[in-house]
């Protein structure tokens, strides 16, 4: 189940492996899941999905990513980070069986929703791998940081 702990750590894991600026693509890898705030709106009886749904697409996403680089002195420089992140949350909830029909991934263009069928939302095993994976790339990195000291 690509939650936000396998997001965050995907994305940790890519900016590792592309020696690129690991925190912003771990911000961009949870750009998407912003749809989540609608839980404390619906906590205060406020229903805002319609309004929010389209962040969790990749023109949404990009656009939230392309507001947060304006925000760094190199906006270029940020966003590339912050789309990699993105790319790497819609790669792993592409995989997912989605409750709701999938994702939205050609939006405006297209309203169709697309998934693999490969892991249930409800399936703690990617989470268990992707930490796995984490620290495995965090003993690469940590011993070979070690030897060129």
């Amino acid at each position: 189940m690509p939650d936000w702990l396998t997001h965050t750590l995907a994305g940790w894991i890519t900016g590792k492996a592309i020696k690129m600026e690991v925190g912003l693509l771990v911000v961009g890898s949870l750009i998407p899941d912003l749809v989540k705030i609608n839980l404390a709106f619906l906590y205060l009886g406020v229903d805002l999905h319609h309004f929010l749904n389209p962040f969790h697409t990749p023109a949404g996403a990009f656009f939230i990513a392309g507001i947060f680089a304006l925000f760094f002195e190199d906006a270029k420089k940020a966003f590339i980070p912050l789309g990699i992140g993105i790319i790497t949350h819609f790669i792993l909830d592409f995989f997912l069986v989605h409750v709701s029909g999938g994702m939205k991934l050609l939006f405006p263009i297209s309203w169709s929703e697309w998934q693999y069928y490969l892991i249930r939302s409800d399936d703690y095993h990617m989470t268990i791998v992707a930490v796995l994976a984490a620290i495995l790339v965090y003993i690469i990195y940590f011993y070979h940081k070690k030897e060129r000291l």
